[in-house]
């Protein structure tokens, strides 16, 4: 049996998670290939309705319902080629990478977080930011604006993991990746 794609995007209540993925979804990215579209959190934002043809949207509301048995019915009910999971900020990773598939492979992690409010999660919900941030490879702070000290954000990222890049996505929808050199040790 073929590998199942998962593309994961992570990150806190209100970071831009649908917003991203209502933009994928708009640009074609499941125009091909039938999608599963897991949401273990609703947040103020919905899905564009004309940018879900060809993709199955289920719920998912308590973190004990992420098993592998149900995981397996939805596969074998919608015959996904893809899965794409907006995955809830409360949640450990953990929990969803201890039930999936055998055959469901993360292709791509992303963490979304609103610049205005992760100072203040990574201070009292530390290990729900390293849990996001150990696997990912792209975390976007979004809601940046030019008197935020990119260096704060960076040396929280850089701490936990090098692998991810990171951009920042002002206000004004310009996006500045992160060029910020480390010291060599």
């Amino acid at each position: 049996m073929a590998d199942i794609p998962v593309y994961l995007v992570a990150g806190f209540l209100d970071a831009g998670k649908t917003n991203f993925i209502n933009g994928i979804l708009e640009d074609g990215f499941a125009r091909q290939d039938p999608t599963l579209l897991l949401c273990c959190e609703e947040g103020e934002e919905e899905y564009e309705k004309n940018a879900l043809d060809n993709v199955t949207v289920i719920t998912i509301e308590d973190e004990e319902d992420l098993k592998c048995s149900y995981l397996k019915e939805l596969e074998k009910e919608y015959h996904p080629k893809q899965v794409l999971i907006e995955y809830n900020g409360m949640w450990q990773l953990k929990t969803l990478y201890d039930n999936m598939p055998e055959n469901w492979a993360v292709y791509q992690e992303f963490m979304f977080a609103d610049a205005t409010t992760f100072l203040t999660y990574n201070a009292n919900m530390r290990g729900l930011v390293v849990d996001k941030l150990s696997g990912c490879e792209l975390v976007v702070f979004n809601r940046f604006t030019k008197d935020m000290d990119k260096m704060a954000f960076h040396k929280i990222v850089r701490g936990i993991s090098r692998r991810p890049d990171i951009a920042y996505e002002y206000t004004n929808g310009d996006v500045e990746y992160d060029e910020i050199e480390d010291p060599l040790p």
